[in-house]
């Protein structure tokens, strides 16, 4: 009977997760400078020299060398589930830069594709200082472009200076880009095929964007049936991401290499910031176990349509709730309309809570899988009946999802804008802290020649 139970609930944990969405929140600099923007750490800050990622490659090898083999050392000891990093890809100085970026990409497993190039992202209010306009597709190796066709990019020089601020806030959408596509056993690609990672352990490894799934979300709050009879949920990788990347950005600040500390602290916030999003903290918001496996003993008996049913209705929950936040943050940029609930919580997001190794465990997606119920209930109770309770119905193919603002406000009214606002507005206080936290710890920890001018060097 036990045997059962865990093919049954095994299956089903599968199957509904391979409808997982794979963005947590969308274009993360949207976020990200509102809620750090305004700080005095900023004030009287140097502007930093541009630098290209072979440079920092060539120039840092040696130490590069002894520092990737430490934080792999540090990885296999205190990460939970970490898979370890097969010693063919060991970054070793060779005094070689023809290849330096191919092994350094390969030695901490990311696409070797991605594509690294100097640009800023820019907000709806930034001038482009009069620089060539950079194309998406330049940018990223994704060929679904998505909103980053929305989005305006331009290109930097290398040796030019820029402000810390916002090669860091440019950094924190990058992930997003391609990085963590193609890394599984089962991925079809090449490389995915040495990095150690096995078969993607959910999300349908055919799919372009699917793979990344795995590296942008962390399932740490599930019953312990859940763990026992689904331990496919414990095989994500998104605190190796935020500890490589918080580590490689003290590296660089270390040795004077700014530009990349920066940037590299950008891509740790990315990750950060994924677990504030309820989706990327509970796969199944109010779907008890018990629940998953009468579904699953139905299918094995024959009527699979509930278990369908369910998997639909998560995939356009997730749909609705990222598609509307992008939206309304959006908006509230292009008119600067500070004022919106969305940038009044980043903006006075909540008090800082101080950032150790267990903040992501124990404070910031515990919270975030708690919330994840009052999220379910807001887009029950206000998004139209079809767009979240109509298995029937593939919200991210419908017309109405690119305007599911207006559609909401015209079937639901002004009230039901206001209070899926409040609800999201309620996650992005929790990420605005968390952005807050994180940066106050890389402050205390960055080396005194790359700290601000002023003496104030605390973010919040």
């Amino acid at each position: 009977m036990r045997k059962t139970l865990l093919l049954l609930l095994s299956a089903f944990i599968f199957t509904i997760c391979g409808s997982i969405k794979t963005f947590g929140w969308t274009e993360h600099p949207m976020l990200v400078g509102p809620s750090l923007a305004g700080l005095p750490v900023w004030n009287n800050r140097k502007a930093i020299e541009v630098r290209s990622l072979e440079s920092f490659l060539v120039k840092n090898e040696r130490a590069l060398e002894e520092f990737l083999k430490s934080q792999e050392e540090w990885s296999v000891k205190n990460l939970p589930n970490y898979s370890p990093r097969p010693e063919a890809l060991t970054f070793k100085a060779t005094g070689t830069g023809e290849d330096i970026k191919h092994r350094f990409l390969t030695a901490i497993r990311i696409n070797p594709h991605a594509k690294l190039p100097l640009y800023l992202h820019l907000l709806s209010h930034q001038a482009d200082f009069g620089l060539e306009k950079a194309l998406p597709q330049d940018i990223t190796t994704l060929k679904d472009l998505g909103i980053m066709s929305n989005t305006n990019y331009i290109w930097l020089n290398e040796g030019s200076t820029i402000p810390a601020f916002d090669v860091m806030n440019t950094a924190t959408d990058e992930p997003d880009y391609g990085f963590d596509l193609g890394l599984f056993d089962d991925n079809d690609t090449d490389y995915g095929a040495t990095y150690g990672f096995g078969n993607q352990p959910f999300g349908n490894p055919k799919l372009e964007y699917s793979s990344q799934a795995p590296f942008h979300m962390g399932f740490y709050h599930e019953a312990d049936i859940v763990y026992f009879f689904g331990p496919i949920l414990k095989r994500t990788y998104v605190d190796y991401r935020i500890n490589l990347y918080k580590s490689l950005s003290l590296f660089a600040f270390k040795q004077g290499e700014d530009y990349w500390g920066w940037r590299f602290m950008g891509w740790a916030m990315h990750y950060v910031g994924d677990l504030s999003m309820p989706y990327h903290s509970k796969p199944l918001p109010a779907v008890s176990p018990w629940k998953m496996i009468w579904i699953n003993i139905k299918a094995m008996l024959g009527w699979k349509q509930s278990r369908t049913d369910a998997i639909q209705l998560v995939s356009n929950k997730h749909t609705v709730f990222e598609e509307f936040q992008w939206q309304e943050l959006r908006k509230a940029h292009v008119n600067q309309d500070m004022n919106h609930p969305f940038m009044i919580a980043l903006t006075n997001p909540y008090p800082a809570i101080a950032y150790t190794d267990r903040f992501i465990y124990d404070v910031l997606s515990k919270e975030s899988a708690a919330k994840s119920i009052d999220c379910n209930k807001a887009l029950l109770e206000f998004i139209p009946f079809r767009l979240v309770q109509d298995p029937a119905i593939e919200a991210n193919e419908t017309s109405e999802i690119k305007k599911i603002v207006e559609v909401v406000r015209q079937e639901k009214g002004n009230e039901a804008v206001t209070g899926l606002n409040l609800v999201i507005a309620e996650r992005m206080r929790a990420f605005g802290m968390a952005m807050r936290s994180f940066l106050d710890e890389m402050l205390l920890n960055m080396p005194a020649e790359a700290e601000a001018v002023t003496e104030d060097k605390s973010s919040t």
